[in-house]
């Protein structure tokens, strides 16, 4: 029998109500070259007889038996029956999604990689919703073939995320390790380290299944086992000498599972946990602890740090310090019920009609519903400036609409493409056209992906004391675009790594100097090149960079970006006083009367090539913030871009030429750019969205850095 060229390795143990659309979502791939080795641990349910009609069905389907000995003996199981030139895992519970494995031998095939890693969607029985525990978007698409590039995916564990080369994984004999559940860690850490090519797909071609029952939810027992998983993985990583390379990742790994799965344990087995952390802590930890304390959760980083400083952790007195630790949590729980209780007795009491009027005439006005509450929480408020803009442009460009999109599309990642759609969506059908600054209410079931409801959950980033000078003076400036960094935090780790190592940045648009500060001193390695045509701006980006001591630093001029050079004339809104954002170069359909009148200024555009050459720069990172003038100015940097390959971030939400037009056109210049959409400003669906753009590695800025001068800290 001729071999396949997938085999697909699938462990099934006492899952019949889930069996048959696992099988269902394998057999209906529309790739049919393969294989499905189905390992019966021991299934006391109806899945073996599952098993043998669906075998009876497809000749595809064999079928192995054994008493029941764990998943990772399974998956060993299975190993030994494999034939084709390929192998993914699939659990039996979860589901392919259509095309997956197609897609995925077509990548391995051109790309050569030992194994490929893919991303995942998670659902339950009602719906599919997005993993917010890894963060998808921070991937650099980049192959990874360092170690540096590898530490994106250290803890992607999961063997159901990936597709394996069989030639790759017989050249070492890899084996999950008997007897230990999580047992896909070890496995992962093995392999990825061995693999000469690994390649991360954007897509999500897996669905994972969200269900009580399962081994990764229910926190019993087997949990224990990840101490013993720690302490093979660092034996592995210093076997391999590359433990201080990891060390970082590794450790907010080690650090916040372990305390996490502890907090959420089951009662009777606390003690035990408590244990399993304190017998595994050394040096090591306590260097993690007071180096990184930025990586660790403030709950996580609080319990360490009265952890090292108890005297019983001090004498070593493991067994009595758990046994206090155990005793405190339980105090704890009763406080948090009693806490509860009183809250709820609360509700009741303060929901009474008798209370509420007479509450209503104590304090002479209807309460709020608490019905209404709902509003406040679940709607945004969408400022609308330039909607006049992409109405018009929505409305000319109709019948290419579809097709621009699909061409802006391609390439990104699924989270990528949905913020496209979306966004188009908004401007097309959700907001009204308006001439002011009208706002208007929007579900944010319209407007914000999952993984970003999960981010303003988490409440408004922190900005740094020094920074709020520029909040204070200009409210509607974003807390969120600080967090991150104009868009440098939202481009993958290991490029920025390499822009902080050194280099020149470019800031077109530097505004009052709050971006170019902000980036000079993350960068203190960087010159920055600050421009803004502005005289008011400028002025007051120059009194700033005095004010922060950054003037061998920061290189400011008043000039504007074009594809050209030359002089403009450009609209000011109360140049005076500042009331409002103050310049635009485009079309301005605000109330001149209401915004303190209008005043003309005159201006100087420049090239980024131009300035390039006269400053002797080696850009890293440009950046492009520039009132709808974006394309313009990446047509005048063509040479920068060819010599260089800086990463790019570039705004694209001030004119939809910018947003379907940019991303085609630089990749018709064949630079090997990797692309991704960034919502920056979380408060605001329509401002701050920006395409970052970069490059390979090795080429960034031109020539490469060697790995041990990048700092990795995520």
């Amino acid at each position: 029998m001729a071999s396949p060229t997938v085999s697909v390795a699938l462990p099934v143990y006492n899952v019949a109500p889930y069996l048959r659309a696992c099988l269902d979502s394998i057999i209906e791939q529309d790739f049919t070259d393969l294989e499905i080795i189905c390992v019966n641990d021991g299934s006391t349910d109806e899945s073996s007889a599952i098993l043998e009609e669906y075998a009876q069905r497809d000749p595809r389907i064999r079928i192995v038996h054994q008493t029941n000995r764990g998943l990772a003996s399974t998956r060993n199981t299975a190993l030994g029956y494999v034939r084709g030139r390929y192998l993914m895992h699939v659990d039996s519970d979860d589901m392919l999604r259509p095309g997956a494995i197609r897609h995925l031998v077509e990548e391995i095939e051109r790309t050569g990689a030992d194994f490929i890693v893919f991303q995942h969607i998670m659902f339950d029985e009602t719906h599919e919703f997005d993993n917010w525990y890894y963060d998808f978007d921070r991937w650099n698409l980049e192959p990874k073939t360092s170690l540096t590039q590898k530490l994106d995916i250290l803890h992607y564990h999961y063997t159901w995320s990936k597709f394996f080369r069989v030639e790759f994984l017989n050249k070492y004999n890899f084996r999950f390790p008997d007897g230990l559940q999580f047992d896909d860690n070890v496995y992962h850490w093995k392999v990825l380290l061995a693999a000469e090519k690994v390649v991360v797909l954007p897509e999500k071609l897996y669905r994972y299944r969200m269900r009580a029952g399962s081994i990764m939810w229910h926190r019993g027992r087997h949990h224990l086992d990840i101490f013993r998983i720690f302490k093979e993985g660092i034996a592995h990583f210093r076997e391999q000498g590359v433990y201080e390379a990891v060390f970082q990742d590794f450790m907010q790994y080690k650090m916040g599972l372990q305390y996490f799965w502890t907090r959420d344990i089951e009662p009777r087995f606390r003690y035990l946990a408590y244990l399993g952390i304190l017998d595994g802590l050394s040096a090591d930890e306590e260097r993690f602890v007071r180096d990184y304390p930025h990586l660790l959760a403030p709950e996580a980083l609080r319990f360490y740090e009265r952890l090292f400083a108890s005297p019983l952790y001090r004498r070593g007195a493991h067994r009595l310090l758990a046994a206090q630790l155990t005793a405190r949590r339980y105090l704890a729980d009763g406080r948090a019920r009693l806490r509860q209780m009183v809250q709820a007795a609360r509700r009741r009491l303060s929901q009474h009609p008798r209370l509420q009027a007479l509450l209503q005439r104590l304090l002479g006005f209807q309460l709020m519903d608490p019905r209404c509450l709902d509003l406040l929480h679940n709607y945004q408020n969408v400022a609308t400036y330039w909607v006049q803009f992409w109405r018009a442009y929505l409305d000319a460009e109709r019948a290419q609409i579809p097709e621009r999109l699909a061409r802006l599309q391609q390439g990104l990642s699924e989270d990528d493409r949905a913020l496209a759609e979306i966004f188009v969506t908004l401007y097309r059908d959700h907001l009204p056209a308006c001439k002011d600054y009208s706002r208007f209410l929007l579900h944010k079931d319209l407007l914000w992906r999952p993984r970003e409801r999960f981010r303003q959950a988490q409440g408004r980033p922190p900005v740094a004391a020094r920074y709020q000078v520029f909040l204070e003076q200009y409210p509607w400036l974003s807390a969120d675009v600080f967090a991150a960094l104009y868009g440098l935090n939202a481009l993958p780790r290991d490029i920025q790594a390499r822009i902080r190592a050194g280099g020149d940045l470019i800031d077109g648009g530097a505004f009052i100097g709050d971006s170019s500060i902000q980036l000079a001193e993350t960068c203190p390695n960087s010159r920055v090149l600050a421009l803004e045509p502005d005289p008011v701006n400028f002025s007051r980006l120059q009194e700033n960079i005095r004010q922060f001591a950054l003037e061998e630093q920061i290189v400011a001029e008043p000039l504007g970006l074009h594809g050209y050079a030359g002089e403009f004339v450009l609209r000011h809104h109360g140049a005076a006083d500042f009331p409002d954002q103050g310049t635009s170069l485009l079309d301005d359909f605000r109330d001149t009367a209401a915004h303190g009148g209008e005043h003309q200024l005159r201006g100087r555009f420049a090239t980024i090539d131009a300035l390039v050459e006269r400053h002797g720069l080696r850009p890293v990172l440009i950046k492009l913030d520039i009132e709808g003038l974006e394309f313009e100015a990446l047509r005048g940097a063509v040479e920068t871009l060819r010599r260089y390959r800086p990463a790019l971030i570039v705004s694209v939400y001030h004119h939809p030429k910018d947003f379907f037009e940019i991303k085609p056109w630089l990749e018709a210049l064949d630079l090997g750019y990797y692309f991704a959409l960034r919502r920056l400003d979380l408060q605001s669906p329509v401002s701050d969205l920006v395409l970052l753009c970069y490059p390979r590695l090795a080429e960034l800025g031109g020539s490469a850095v060697a790995a041990d001068q990048l700092d990795n800290t995520p």
